[in-house]
């Protein structure tokens, strides 16, 4: 039997073998956690709450569910935890789980502590686990169980939980939506309740275990493969590594390998273990532009959680050192995983993997990685009001650009006439620009984008430049003056900051609508430039443009 020493030791050609020899858990091991899971769950079910009384009614656990990679199918050899979730009978809301956990935990830790002889186990290292910040309430009970036959400890999680997608929890109402999937709309109901909670984010993602655990459990067995060799690297050279620092969860890790196999192999079931390693190590690597979610389980559909998810997939900037990609949980909205976790120690040890022995073959040739972009494709509909849709496949960090050449192509349209906005509820109409991309204005799920063609506008105004030159634009009636200004960086790559715009001696403010200034089709607007590149601007094109 081949024997391996270090994952980075070891030859692409041979991570297969790795795997199956070193990360795989055997049936021995197996059998053992999964009679630990069933004595721990047997406990708390039948004998923990007997008699528990909590605001006058007796605490019952409504069902036991296995998590963590256990449950997925995804655990390692000989490393795996075991978490033990309970859907109690004393959490009717939100409100109640976040407010009762506490004393339920207390209680549960006493019980116990107690009780543990019947668990047939040597049980140690009896804890809470919560936020570090004292006025959150503890999220688990944590302990560790010394197995049997193996002096490794297998390491135990309990968490109270609220059964949200429990059938007494969904609407009983199903109107206004016979055009959906009932199914998928009375659980988009379920996560419009969660959305309305207002907890942190997060903050009930073990109500949604079974969704969690469903979207990765039943991938094809390769994918597992893949799975458990890029949590073993996030065990070994991350976790070990900086144990003290905030590193991002191992789930955050899974979700983002699940999205790398998808768009690199179309959801093959066989495919290349060595591709699909470096592929995550060179999205981890380069991780500040990612932004990925799923459908599977909420959409877009329902008004109240369609834009709160799209709220989720803005990139916050946190700091230059520690901004993080967007990685939301299929299945739960609220949770962006790894947000705000030191991202930029992954991606430090990504880039040192990539230049060892697993990264390459034993000839030194390099793994190729596939070739796949930091977010998914999205349908974007162009229409020009009256006249025409048309439909268009586009990755979010393409070129605007991109999309003119595709609507001069087919509809003969000039990019130089087109102008290109999009308005969204809440939100202030923008022009979009051509040398940006529609991750830079936080695009990244399908959308409807207006076309404008100059030639066809009802109405135009001129725009005289600082060299006494003068271009024309089209604008319409709710158009503001930063919709102007866009639109003068889109042709002549004029920052908008670097623009002072002035109507009849009067300077007019970017938040405003031109209506406003009483502002009509035919008008002339000057325009003045700040800074000292913008000064030294010429107009290359010195025609007007009708």
């Amino acid at each position: 039997m081949e024997t391996f020493k270090d994952l980075y030791d070891t030859p692409a050609e041979k991570l297969d073998a790795f795997v199956a020899h070193v990360l795989q858990p055997d049936k021995e091991w197996k059998d053992e956690v999964k009679d630990v899971f069933e004595r721990i769950a047997e406990f708390f079910q039948e004998q923990c709450f007997q008699d528990y009384m909590m605001s006058d009614k007796q605490v019952k656990v409504i069902k036991v569910v296995k998590g963590g990679s256990f449950s997925k199918g995804i655990d390692l050899k000989h490393t795996s935890d075991v978490d033990v979730l309970l859907f109690l009978s004393c959490f009717s809301s939100y409100k109640d789980h976040y407010k009762l956990r506490g004393p339920i935990i207390e209680f549960m830790m006493e019980k116990l502590e107690k009780c543990q002889k019947s668990i047939a186990y040597n049980i140690t290292n009896i804890s809470k686990r919560g936020s570090s910040k004292r006025s959150v309430a503890p999220r688990s009970l944590n302990f560790d169980v010394q197995s049997k036959k193996r002096k490794k400890l297998i390491h135990v999680d309990v968490l109270p939980v609220f059964d949200a997608l429990g059938e007494e929890n969904l609407p009983s109402s199903k109107e206004d939506y016979s055009d959906l999937d009932p199914r998928l709309t009375i659980q988009q109901k379920v996560y419009e309740k969660l959305i309305k909670n207002g907890g942190g984010p997060g903050e009930f993602t073990p109500s949604f275990s079974e969704l969690q655990r469903n979207f990765v459990k039943h991938h094809p067995a390769k994918l597992k493969s893949l799975l458990r060799l890029v949590k073993h690297w996030h065990r070994e050279y991350v976790k070990n590594k900086y144990p003290r620092k905030h590193c991002p969860p191992k789930y955050a890790l899974e979700l983002l390998t699940i999205y790398a196999w998808e768009t690199g192999t179309e959801k093959a079931e066989d495919f290349s273990l060595a591709e699909g390693f470096v592929t995550v190590m060179k999205l981890l690597k380069d991780y500040k532009s990612i932004c990925i979610y799923w459908t599977d389980y909420y959409n877009f559909k329902n008004h109240v959680v369609g834009r709160f998810v799209k709220r989720q997939l803005k990139q916050i900037s946190q700091t230059k050192k520690n901004k993080g990609p967007v990685i939301l949980d299929p299945a739960d909205p609220t949770n962006k995983v790894g947000y705000q976790c030191r991202w930029h120690k992954v991606a430090i040890e990504a880039s040192y993997c990539l230049r060892q022995a697993c990264s390459r073959m034993k000839d030194g040739i390099y793994i190729s990685s596939w070739n796949i972009k930091e977010a998914r494709n999205i349908w974007v509909t162009l229409t020009c009001p009256g006249l025409w849709n048309l439909k268009y496949y586009v990755n979010p960090y393409d070129p605007i650009q991109e999309m003119k050449k595709e609507i001069e192509r087919v509809k003969k349209i000039p990019i130089n006439d087109q102008r290109l906005s999009f308005k969204e509820p809440r939100i202030k109409p923008k022009v979009l620009i051509g040398h940006s991309t529609l991750a830079k204005y936080g695009i990244f799920y399908q959308i409807q984008i207006q076309v404008l063609d100059i030639s066809c506008a009802k109405c135009k105004i001129h725009v005289k430049f600082p060299d006494d030159t003068y271009q024309t634009y089209p604008f319409e009636k709710k158009d503001t003056v930063l919709m102007v200004k866009q639109q003068i960086e889109d042709q002549e790559r004029l920052p908008v900051t670097g623009q002072l715009l002035r109507f009849q001696d009067q300077r007019l403010k970017a938040g405003k609508k031109l209506r406003g200034y009483r502002i009509k089709d035919g008008d002339t607007l000057e325009l003045e430039l700040t800074g000292g590149k913008n000064r030294s601007w010429k107009r290359k094109e010195m025609s007007v443009r009708a």
